[in-house]
């Protein structure tokens, strides 16, 4: 057919110009009544006054993030209480039903691994991998779980499913010696100069990638052995991909990933820490629909490929950005102010935001 390539062009050039326009900076920040994120966040057993220091002070870092977000948040481990051991408020808080858009769960401290089970050490019991899988399993929203501790990379193969972020500060159990990269974490959270893309707003990614950077120029000055190499995995395939394996914000060339699998990285970048600049407001429930869709474009890219022809790809392309161009429409709606002027529109017209 002489306009089937016409065509096909234009349905590509269409794709792209909608993928453009939603490619606007958007932050979060709630208003009233809406959904927002919760962060819990866990100082486990210090071990010396030293130790409890520097966790008090990722703490800190963390709990301003958190009123930055105007996220709910709770602190485990900075005081006792008689009633309840610190593994039990950390699992009772994990199987609490919220309607929260997200979760933040943040471990900070030492951990061990005997080569079987891998372990937080916390005032009292502790917590396993495994426990923390068997709470988490019920958490259907967003989850990011943050394992700054030693011996913590055992939770990355546990915890990894769909949609999770999973971060350890070690790429194997036996890396055990006193970590510092949730130091350089808690604090790249918050500094602009972890904003990679320039787009306003600092994501879980960014601070992972700053943070591993920071911890192996830590080591190099020193001129020590790094102990520790960290992990981030939101695929859901348990391999976990390393700071040094990435360019910018995406992996590099070569780098072991199957094509079926969208590559590590997408979801954590959805995950936005603070911001920079003033930005366009969004709600938890529209963040959570946009997030939703742009991985879903993200995952029919990575399968271009396997289509018989353009025209399969586009006709499943299409619906998702349009829906995708839909959700930034109502945000620029909701934007513009509305104009009830007698001296502009008659008195007894209909309110509208033109």
């Amino acid at each position: 057919m002489p306009f089937e390539k016409p065509f096909r062009f234009l349905r590509g050039f269409f794709c792209l110009s909608l993928l453009l326009i939603c490619q606007r900076t958007l932050a979060e920040s709630p208003g009233t009544g809406e959904k927002t994120e919760r962060i819990i966040i866990v100082m486990g057993a210090e071990g010396t006054s030293e130790y409890g220091r520097q966790f008090a002070d990722w703490a800190e870092r963390w709990l301003q993030l958190a009123a930055d977000k105007q996220a709910a948040v709770t602190l485990i481990g900075d005081s006792l209480d008689a009633r309840y051991s610190d593994l039990e408020l950390v699992l009772h808080e994990l199987n609490q039903q919220t309607e929260h858009t997200a979760t933040w769960l943040i471990l900070m401290g030492h951990g061990t691994f005997d080569g079987k089970t891998a372990r937080f050490n916390l005032r009292g019991p502790d917590l396993t991998a495994e426990a923390l899988r068997n709470t988490c399993a019920s958490i259907q929203h967003p989850l990011a779980v943050i394992n700054c501790f030693s011996s913590s990379a055992p939770f990355l193969e546990s915890l990894s499913a769909k949609n999770r972020v999973v971060i350890t500060a070690t790429k194997t159990g036996h890396e055990f010696y006193f970590s510092h990269f949730g130091n350089f974490l808690s604090a790249a959270a918050g500094d602009k100069q972890s904003d990679l893309d320039h787009d306003g707003q600092i994501s879980l990614l960014e601070a992972y990638l700053a943070a591993s950077r920071q911890t192996a120029e830590y080591y190099l000055e020193k001129g020590e052995l790094a102990t520790e190499h960290a992990l981030l995995d939101d695929n859901a395939d348990q391999q976990g991909t390393r700071g040094d394996q990435f360019q910018g914000l995406y992996l590099t060339a070569g780098s072991d990933k199957t094509a079926a699998t969208l590559p590590d990285g997408h979801r954590a970048h959805q995950f936005i820490l603070s911001t920079t600049q003033r930005l366009t407001l969004v709600s938890g429930e529209q963040k959570l629909l946009r997030d939703e869709l742009e991985i879903k474009i993200l995952e029919l890219k990575q399968r271009k490929g396997s289509f018989a022809n353009q025209d399969e790809y586009y006709d499943q392309l299409e619906p998702l950005m349009i829906q995708l161009a839909n959700v930034y429409r109502s945000l620029d709606q909701k934007a513009k102010r509305t104009i009830y002027d007698s001296q502009v529109v008659p008195i007894n017209a209909k309110k509208t935001s033109q």
